[in-house]
């Protein structure tokens, strides 16, 4: 029978393939496994698979809309019961060398003897071996070529110029690992390139119906409190994979399933190491860990991990991209809420702070502000530039003050500001605190009643202000900041050279010849006492006399003045330190 014959009998064919990706890849290219149904249904003219269309996609006014369905893998004995010109015949594609359940992504006819420059990696290849002999030495030559582009299956007619697969070109398939099936006569060509096409096709659209289904599912998810766990809830059983959502800190927010929190602190150990809040991906045993950040990435309130053995799809990026962007508005939505409480509750302060108690009270009840009851103390705290809204948080969500209703507000220069009860451990709460925030550092004023806030306001507000980084510890009382001494609140460098410029005129040559210098130092050692000096330099005490007045000629001042004593004697202490 000729081709030209063959062509008039046969009738288009209509077939769907499920979709596969290639072995350990998570592809956006749609293929078909065991493409060399292709060649079967081409000749039958039905559709196999439980995928189905409400309107059959490829007749004319065919809608396309599929179940979504997934098509469970076909063997060779399931291609059969061909269907032709309305009687029934038998056409059942033989396999002649490799495997069933190659993946291919295109199909392409061609009889050259290197077809390979038109080939895409992937191409089912259909040829009647036009340019070769059935006992030809190139076959092997030939798969050769075709396994170095790429081409994972051969579709071989017969008929035309052999009246069977060549055995050499078996012989050298089963070798190299290329699977071939015979193409009977009846069987055309370009039904077998579309068979493929419109598996690609419907494999692709069942895919794309499945993702939107699955994005309707996460916008209810979002719908239903609390969000954030019903989205990874959600996420997780579309991917059948691990899903965590883990806070700016390292909280697990969020997991599914339950198992998922086993993996909480690798996930915390990689975004550690890599010191980045970018997306990332990382191996975790046999399973590949992808994290991508909620809300901006600049500043992220947190971190999405996704882990499950088989890499992620197009797909199925783009469903995790769709909860990340779910996420996100959340986190949007309740930064929103936070700034709202926050001002609200910088409100109630700056009443307090203007003396105005009676209008803080009712603006706290009427916003819902607990206010602490008794006794108060109030705390001004500041942080490192990079870290003021760390502190201002962790502030917030410190159980311990929520308990005793601290007020907890910005003030106007943007410092942190904390009204709490007079209660036994509450200065050991908030050092915590504190310690638990980089450059973190504070004072607190004493225990008074609310009416007094205002007036001892001005002296901890100024206090916070000179805390040195050198005290000895990150809150302060007024006590402590006195004990630390006027020095620490000054700079090294700022202090020696202002030193060094107090001491010079004592340092000159007429002042070493009689060492000025030592005279002052035991003069003022000794608190002024011309007697107990002189004894301690071995003098007399005329002498002790006359060496202070050449110190006073020299300073300019007279040692009657107790701000040069003290000034002096700062000077010593800054040298010696």
């Amino acid at each position: 029978m000729s081709v030209r014959t063959a062509a008039m009998r046969l009738r288009p064919a209509r077939c769907r393939f499920m979709r596969r990706s290639a072995p350990g890849e998570g592809t956006d290219q749609a293929g078909v496994t065991e493409p060399f149904r292709a060649i079967g249904q081409a000749h039958a003219g039905r559709r196999v698979g439980s995928l189905q269309s409400t309107r059959p996609y490829d007749e004319p006014g065919g809608s396309g809309a599929l179940s979504g369905q997934v098509v469970e893998p076909l063997t060779w004995a399931d291609v059969g019961d061909a269907r032709q010109s309305g009687r029934q015949t038998r056409s059942r594609p033989d396999l002649r060398a490799g495997r069933v359940d190659v993946v291919v992504r295109w199909a392409h006819i061609s009889e050259l003897l290197d077809p390979t420059p038109y080939l895409d990696e992937g191409t089912l290849l259909l040829t009647t071996g036009l340019s070769l002999g059935r006992t030809s030495g190139q076959w092997p030559e030939y798969v050769e070529r075709l396994v170095r582009a790429g081409v994972p299956a051969l579709g071989f007619g017969v008929g035309l110029r052999h009246a069977i697969v060549p055995p050499t070109l078996v012989e050298a398939a089963d070798r190299l690992g290329v699977s071939v099936v015979e193409v009977s006569e009846p069987t055309r060509f370009s039904s077998v390139v579309r068979a493929v096409t419109d598996g690609i096709a419907a494999a692709e659209r069942a895919a794309q119906t499945a993702a939107m289904e699955r994005y309707r599912t996460l916008v209810k998810a979002a719908l239903t409190a609390p969000a954030h766990r019903s989205i990874v809830t959600s996420l997780a059983a579309h991917l059948d994979a691990w899903v965590l959502l883990l806070s700016r800190e390292g909280h697990v927010l969020a997991g599914a399933p339950d198992h998922a929190r086993r993996n909480a602190e690798r996930v915390r150990l990689e975004v550690s190491r890599t010191g980045s809040w970018h997306s990332a991906m990382f191996d975790l045993g046999d399973t590949r860990v992808t994290l991508l950040p909620v809300s901006e990435p600049a500043r992220p309130a947190g971190v999405l991990a996704v882990g499950r053995p088989d890499p992620l799809s197009g797909h199925d990026r783009g469903v995790v991209d769709i909860a990340v962007d779910l996420l996100s508005l959340e986190v949007a939505r309740a930064a929103e809420l936070l700034a709202s409480e926050r001002r609200e509750r910088a409100t109630v302060l700056a009443l307090v702070l203007a003396g105005r108690y009676a209008a803080a009270e009712q603006a706290a009840e009427s916003l819902g502000i607990p206010l602490p009851e008794g006794l108060v103390r109030i705390a001004v705290v500041t942080a490192d530039p990079g870290h003021p809204g760390d502190l201002l948080v962790a502030l917030e969500n410190e159980r311990s003050l929520q308990i005793v209703s601290a007020l907890v507000a910005g003030d106007a220069r943007g410092r942190m500001v904390v009204v709490l009860p007079a209660v036994e451990g509450h200065v050991g709460v908030l050092q915590s605190v504190l310690s638990s925030v980089k450059g973190s550092r504070g004072v607190i004023g004493a225990a008074v009643e609310w009416t007094d806030l205002a007036r001892v306001w001005p002296r901890v507000a100024a206090l916070a202000d000179t805390v040195p980084a050198s005290a000895p510890y990150t809150l302060l009382t007024t006590r402590d900041v006195a004990d630390v001494g006027l020095l620490a609140h000054v700079g090294p460098a700022e202090a020696e050279g202002w030193a060094i410029a107090m001491l010079a005129p004592l340092e000159s040559e007429e002042a070493r010849r009689i060492d000025l210098l030592g005279t002052v130092r035991t003069f003022l050692t000794h608190n002024g006492n011309t007697e107990a000096a002189s004894a301690a330099l071995g003098v007399h005490r005329r002498t002790l006399t006359y060496r202070l007045g050449r110190a006073e000629t020299l300073l300019g001042r007279r040692f009657s003045d107790p701000g040069l004593r003290a000034e002096l004697w700062m000077a010593f202490t800054v040298r010696d330190r």
